[in-house]
């Protein structure tokens, strides 16, 4: 192979290491734009859902207007957890956060074979995980560890296991998790020789997909998604919808609320940065450490720091200074 063959094939590799890293760098440093107004936020988005279920006042009809909705019954009694955090069995063990843990009594049995009485009843377990971030190979098994923790926290040692909440756990997902263009997906365990055998274990999961249209949905459960993803004045539908829809409205306009945003945003933008000075420094070690192994003059290699990563001569000397081997 001619010189000139080899400097091509480095020139490619260069090249190509560097552009992989710049397209990283892009990607995290898209991040750092301005936040976008606290009243272009939607419910799917973390931050105003969980002032939804804080804010004084809001939290509870909150609640029982969603849940109203996913259930397709009147919801009695809420009371709220925002953000329960539940730690592992033991340290070594990993803990889940979630979003919305809420303790409701219904005016019907939820599931089959459950009695209702005028006597205060054991409310059921429901939590609500709007969620945007696209996992869906991890979503069952994170359903299933999710499950495990909260059973192993409402069971008090000594009790009998008929004694066990039913728990329903809602995924609110602007992409669809098993790619069935369906709104609504229900997993309850059964068993998989007869299906008419009863297996009322009293768990359930419950992926809502924003964006699903198979299975006839109901329409006041298309029009509630359509809000929760989209949450403006024009998608009120409803008398439900429009009491929510006041009720972010007075969230949006807390001023509490606006200086909580613009601090949530600052922490998050500093964890991001340091990201970014992070990804860089490892892109530009990669980088410099390939220059050498295809034998480019450290000069050279100054040059192409300077070329593809737009560093300042100053900097492109300061990093090889800390990642240029020395022989």
């Amino acid at each position: 192979m001619t010189n000139n063959s080899h400097t091509g094939i480095a020139d490619a590799q260069i090249s190509d290491t560097a552009n992989h890293r710049l397209t990283e760098m892009k990607q995290q440093a898209s991040f750092r734009q301005p936040p976008r107004k606290l009243e272009d936020l939607n419910l799917i988005d973390d931050f105003l859902f969980q002032e939804m279920l804080t804010f004084q006042d809001v939290g509870e009809p909150f609640a029982r207007l969603l849940l109203g909705v996913f259930l397709n019954r009147p919801i009695r009694k809420v009371t709220i957890i925002p953000q329960k955090t539940i730690p592992g069995i033991d340290t070594g063990s990993h803990g889940i956060r979630l979003d919305a843990y809420i303790e409701a009594v219904t005016d019907e049995p939820s599931l089959p074979g459950q009695e209702m009485y005028d006597v205060q009843i054991r409310p059921d377990i429901y939590d609500i995980e709007p969620n945007k971030t696209f996992e869906k190979s991890s979503l069952p098994k994170r359903m299933r560890y999710y499950n495990a923790l909260i059973d192993t926290r409402i069971l008090s040692t000594g009790s009998d296991y008929s004694s066990l909440q039913n728990v329903t756990i809602f995924f609110i997902l602007p992409y669809d998790p098993f790619d069935k263009k369906r709104m609504v997906y229900t997993i309850q365990n059964r068993c998989m020789e007869d299906g008419t055998i009863p297996y009322e274990d009293g768990t359930r999961k419950i992926f809502f997909y924003t964006k699903g249209t198979e299975g006839n949905p109901r329409q006041e459960l298309r029009d509630m998604l359509k809000y929760i993803e989209d949450t403006k004045s024009e998608n009120i539908t409803s008398q439900t919808i429009d009491e929510l829809n006041r009720l972010v409205d007075t969230v949006r306009h807390s001023k509490e609320v606006g200086i909580s945003y613009m601090k949530s945003w600052e922490r998050e933008k500093m964890v991001r940065d340091e990201g970014v000075r992070i990804g860089l420094e490892q892109g530009l070690e990669a980088f410099i450490l390939l220059c050498q192994e295809l034998s480019l003059p450290r000069s050279e290699t100054a040059d192409r720091i300077i070329e593809k990563f737009g560093l300042s001569a100053e900097k492109a000397a300061a990093y090889l200074d800390r990642f240029w081997p020395v022989s």
